[in-house]
């Protein structure tokens, strides 16, 4: 197996438990989204990250690793579903820099708007809170989008160089 096929294989299995994740916060914005429609576009999105991930994963497994053909309707998922994937990526990669490279009063004035706006807010919720859990939450979807991108990019490639197999 050539190491950038030993890459993509790791990188397809770092992508399933992340895919997961994506799947439940999926269901749970759909479940929101029914009071505000507006939310279903990013409902769509989240699903094709999710949908990619499993359809580029089948690829791998059944037609990569064991030559199996593959149906013309499976390179349509992979495809279809890695533009969006990508695009929601990109997003990811974009917010976490901006915020990773803002300093921490930016971040703090920001998060001090965000609680005026919220009535009600627990005391327990502080600042520092908020603003660890957003470098957190940063950090992961900077990773998640860097993963995202790289597999993204090299499952259009094999998609290519392993055409013979789609009927």
């Amino acid at each position: 197996m050539p190491n950038n096929l030993k890459l993509y294989t790791v990188l397809s299995y770092i992508l399933i438990p992340i895919s997961l994740f994506f799947a439940f916060l999926d269901l749970v914005l759909l479940a929101s989204s029914l009071a505000n429609p507006s939310a279903l576009i990013m409902v769509f999105i989240i699903a094709c990250l999710v949908i990619y991930t499993f359809a580029s994963f089948k690829f791998l497994k059944s037609g990569i690793e064991k030559e199996v053909a593959q149906t013309n309707k499976l390179k349509d998922w992979i495809k279809v579903n890695a533009y969006v994937s990508f695009f929601l990526c990109s997003l990811f990669f974009i917010n976490s820099i901006s915020v990773l490279i803002s300093s921490n009063d930016v971040l703090l004035r920001f998060i001090d708007e965000f609680i005026q706006q919220q009535p009600g807010m627990p005391k327990e919720i502080t600042n520092a809170l908020i603003l660890s859990i957003l470098k957190g939450v940063s950090v992961f979807l900077l990773l998640t989008s860097i993963i995202g991108l790289i597999h993204i990019r090299t499952t259009l490639r094999l998609v290519k160089q392993y055409g013979y197999l789609f009927e």
